[in-house]
């Protein structure tokens, strides 16, 4: 009996080191982002590295706010405007496609679900030339709605919201039917209100993409104040030479908005992920 608890108390005491250790791992950058941001360039490539903002300052945040009359926080307007805009767009291009996928069978819909599933085999660069094409020719360039529409049609949220309509049970929506519920009618008052832990997943993944994304943006836009967070922040050292610590600053930053956005969406988030789990 002493034996098997020395082993039990063994492998929990290893269990506990090994998730503490992952947590550093995962934690040291962002701490060391924090650091950084808080440093001047010199100290941030001086040997040894600094580990701990000893003699640092917040004049990098300031610097950051102030740069070219506020084009940091039109960035960021930018971003928030582009990725919300796209994130709610995606969300219910990609309901509205699973529902029809899901619940509403119409000739060529395995197939047409088939062909949609398989475009995520397709490298999104190789389509970047001829989207641009696309967008150049529609007179899109150095616009909000570049940046926006031509991420709508999300093969991947269309197969997961399919997925997951697949097991509203056809008894619920039969039954709506009868108290006279059209099909609009029926997806946005039962489907929409049973699929918000599964919608608050989609957008979270669809917002954090579309705030982190770099490549399209850099692709239709060059305009100062039309730039996205990413690209204004990659762009900060042409702009002002190589100031490490103010681009730290400015990641920094742009960090909250997500913070915000999983605080306030952190339940739903659990649960559709929970759900999805269980579904898998």
């Amino acid at each position: 009996m002493n034996r098997y608890r020395v082993k039990k108390r063994v492998f929990s005491f290893l269990k506990a080191f090994m998730l503490l250790l992952l947590v550093v791992i995962i934690a040291f950058p962002f701490w060391q982002l924090i650091v950084s941001s808080m440093l001047d360039t010199n100290a941030i490539i001086s040997y040894p590295p600094k580990f701990w903002p000893s003699g640092g300052s917040l004049s990098n945040y300031t610097e950051v706010l102030k740069m070219q009359g506020g084009a940091y926080l039109r960035w960021m307007l930018n971003s928030i405007f582009v990725a919300g805009s796209n994130t709610v767009l995606v969300v219910l291009v990609a309901s509205m496609a699973g529902y029809a996928f899901a619940k509403r069978k119409f000739p060529g819909s395995r197939v047409l679900f088939n062909v949609v599933v398989a475009t995520q085999i397709i490298p999104s660069v190789t389509t970047l030339i001829p989207l641009f094409l696309i967008v150049s020719k529609l007179g899109w360039v150095n616009t909000y709605k570049s940046l926006i529409f031509p991420g709508v049609a999300s093969a991947f949220g269309v197969y997961m919201m399919t997925q997951f309509m697949k097991d509203i049970p056809d008894s619920l929506l039969e039954a709506a039917k009868i108290d006279g519920c059209s099909n609009y009618g029926t997806f946005f008052k039962i489907v929409l209100p049973i699929t918000v832990p599964q919608l608050s997943l989609l957008a979270i993944f669809n917002f954090t993409q579309q705030w982190g994304s770099l490549t399209w943006p850099l692709i239709t836009v060059n305009e100062t104040m039309m730039k996205t967070l990413p690209l204004g922040i990659a762009s900060m050292k042409d702009l002002n030479g190589t100031l490490t610590g103010t681009i730290m600053a400015a990641s920094m930053i742009s960090f909250i908005p997500l913070l915000i956005a999983f605080i306030f969406a952190s339940d739903k988030f659990i649960e559709g992920m929970t759900l999805g789990a269980v579904k898998g």
